[in-house]
């Protein structure tokens, strides 16, 4: 009964001198609160844009009618300058759907989702180079997604790139510019090694995995040919800056010999590139070279003197943080944005965009009728969009949220270039208080401070002589709540 998933309306549209109207007739699915969410494209450089009228009946009875007038700001949104990673299940689309890894219809399935992803503001995904050693229960395997080709002639490896090639093309086609390379051993404790399908003097095996320890000599020596092969390979492709690898997730003092252990296989052949590593404990920093640290840990690290260039949040970080759960109120997961500007973070990650499996991928899912991956997580957590008829990609509440708040981050960006930092943080934390888990306002203070600091951006470039549309800019927004007591039991978000 709580709103998350966005199915698309049709709606009529009537274009006039004095407004554009748009009505839909949603088709009500239960008896209950009910909610219609907005989204406005504005017109392209220099189109005037009158007020915007959205009426919703039910039957033929008007249940709400909102006006909606919409401020243009004479300036572009950059980029919003954070590198947003998120964990990218093909695997899980192939299941849902009943279609053949890297087919025809798979790839059209993959395609829509990465456009999806791209559209909330991410510029980096997990890419099954081989089929990420993740969320998986020890024993078991989540279906073959491995990108790479990869044979083993008299014991000399070789590398093919003809999927690899055909998913950065698809990535540059909708946007993404980062990939972060699955993990080189398995998740929480780096103590043995990922699967990986190959040919071996001709016949196709499964090789590696649950059975082989990370310091298996032989799995040295393929990372020996694998890793400087992808180092060579992504930095005349796309550049090894735009490239992250990861040894293991979220070493703890359970996992210090075996990570360690791990670690000195790979960091050699590492040398030269990105290794990031979720991480939240302070105490061993000194394992990674760059840490992901997560939100609720950020102030053991600051005790240390480290501020985190990376963080992360994900279903254990569900008290007093920003998170992206259905459950929680839409400014909790706006304020995400903010945050990073003021911390002046380089990077977010979060590991589910698109996990349709229940936990540890036991089973699939039907994600519209479990939203919290079997009982294992927080609803929410596991993915943020809905795979849609067709491969249609369906968003969640949550997605435009998201997406908001990297336009709330892009948005503070360009008032700091044209106002200063002191000035947007007068506006938009006034009080001094915004941090990772404080600083928490409701809804209509949160809409409002965003409409002064566009209303300063604007006022300024008008001072500058600036006061036509040159490009699109950011909108003014109304209340995700407003409506609700004056239209019962539906609600204009």
């Amino acid at each position: 009964m709580m709103p998350d998933l966005l199915r698309p309306l049709c709606a009529d549209e009537e274009r006039g001198d004095d407004a554009t109207v748009y009505s839909c007739r949603p088709r009500l699915t239960h008896v209950g609160w009910h909610g219609v969410w907005v989204d406005l494209e504005l017109p392209s450089a220099g189109r005037d844009l009158p007020p915007v009228e959205v009426r919703v009946f039910e039957a033929d009875v008007q249940v709400a009618h909102r006006t909606i007038d919409v401020e243009v700001v004479p300036t572009a949104l950059p980029d919003h300058g954070v590198e947003f990673t998120q964990w990218f299940h093909a695997d899980c689309l192939a299941t849902y759907y009943g279609v053949e890894p890297w087919s025809e219809a798979h790839w059209r399935v993959v395609a829509e989702q990465l456009r999806a992803a791209a559209q909330m503001g991410v510029t980096m995904v997990l890419t099954p180079l081989w089929t990420p050693p993740l969320d998986t229960a020890p024993g078991s395997y989540r279906p073959t997604v491995q990108l790479l080709d990869i044979s083993c002639d008299d014991g000399v490896y070789h590398f093919g790139t003809d999927r690899l090639e055909r998913w950065i093309r698809l990535l540059e086609q909708v946007g993404i510019a980062g990939v972060e390379v699955p993990h080189l051993f398995t998740q929480w404790g780096a103590r043995l090694t990922p699967r990986f399908r190959m040919s071996v003097d001709g016949e196709v095996v499964d090789r590696f995995g649950w059975d082989t320890p990370a310091t298996d000599p032989e799995y040295a020596y393929f990372l020996s040919s694998l890793v400087p092969f992808l180092k060579q390979w992504f930095e005349s492709r796309i550049g090894l800056d735009h490239v992250v690898f990861h040894v293991s997730d979220e070493p703890n003092e359970h996992h210090l010999e075996s990570y360690r252990a791990a670690s000195d296989i790979a960091r050699p052949l590492l040398e030269g590139a990105r290794t990031l590593e979720a991480l939240s404990h302070p105490e061993y920093i000194e394992l990674v070279d760059e840490p992901v640290v997560a939100t609720d840990a950020v102030l053991d690290f600051r005790r240390d003197g480290i501020e985190p260039a990376w963080v992360y949040h994900c279903v254990a970080q569900d008290v007093g943080v920003s998170n992206r759960f259905i459950a929680q109120e839409s400014v909790r997961t706006r304020a995400l944005g903010w945050q990073l500007w003021k911390f002046g973070v380089k990077g977010f990650l979060h590991w589910g965009f698109n996990f349709y499996y229940g936990q540890l991928s036991v089973c699939p899912i039907d994600p519209f009728a479990d939203t919290s991956a079997g009982g294992g997580f927080i609803s929410g957590d596991a993915f943020i969009v809905y795979p849609g008829p067709d491969g249609v990609v369906w968003p969640s509440l949550r997605h435009r949220l998201v997406r908001d708040a990297f336009v709330d981050l892009a948005a503070a960006r360009t008032a700091e270039s044209l106002l200063g930092r002191s000035q947007v943080l007068s506006i938009i934390d006034p009080d001094s208080t915004l941090g990772y888990d404080s600083g928490w306002v409701d809804s209509h203070t949160w809409l409002e401070r965003r409409h002064r600091l566009d209303h300063a951006v604007a006022e300024h470039l008008r001072g500058m002589g600036r006061d036509r549309v040159t490009l699109v800019g950011a909108r003014r927004q109304t209340s995700p709540w407003d409506g609700i007591n004056d239209f019962g039991r539906t609600g204009i978000r």
